[in-house]
C-alpha cells in the first residue's frame, strides 16, 4: 500500500478529517505495538509499511525497539489513550479501527509472526472479529 491510499483509507477507517490526526493515531498505535515486539520484528513489520509509517517505527530507539515488553490488551489500549491524551474507551475505538487498516497493510505471514508473540487476549484484534465501537 502506497502513503497516499492508506491516508485515504486510515482516514476513513478512523473517522478523521485530517492526515495529522491519521498520524498522530497511527504514531500512537505503532509505538505501542514497537514496545510490545521483540528482537528485529519491528523493523521487519515496517519494511512491509509505507516508509512514513517505517520511519515512525525508527523514532522508537533501538534499543526500546528490542525489549519486548509484555503487557494485556487492556493496558495497550491505554498506551494509546494515553499517548493521544484521550479517556480509555476512545483509546481502544481507536485501536480497533486502526487495526482494520494495519491488516490491510502486513501481509498474513507477518501478522501471524505479531499474533504468536502476544498474549491470547489480543487474538481478535488480528483475527478481525473485533466490532468497532
Amino acid at each position: 500500500m502506497q502513503y497516499p491510499e492508506f491516508i485515504h483509507e486510515a482516514k476513513a477507517a478512523l473517522g478523521v478529517q485530517s492526515e495529522g490526526e491519521v498520524i498522530d493515531i497511527t504514531r500512537a498505535f505503532l509505538h505501542t505495538l514497537t514496545a510490545h515486539l521483540a528482537g528485529n520484528a519491528a523493523d521487519n513489520l515496517g519494511a512491509q509499511l509505507p516508509a512514513p509509517l517505517l520511519d515512525i517505527i525508527r523514532e522508537v530507539s533501538p534499543e526500546d525497539r528490542d525489549q519486548g515488553e509484555r503487557f494485556k490488551l487492556t493496558e495497550f489500549y491505554q498506551r494509546v489513550a494515553d499517548k493521544l491524551g484521550v479517556d480509555a474507551a476512545t483509546g481502544e475505538r481507536h485501536t480497533k479501527q486502526f487495526m482494520t487498516v494495519f491488516r490491510s497493510m502486513v501481509t498474513e505471514g507477518e501478522l501471524h509472526k505479531i499474533k504468536i508473540t502476544l498474549s491470547d487476549d489480543y487474538a481478535p484484534l488480528f483475527d478481525g472479529a473485533v466490532t468497532t465501537n
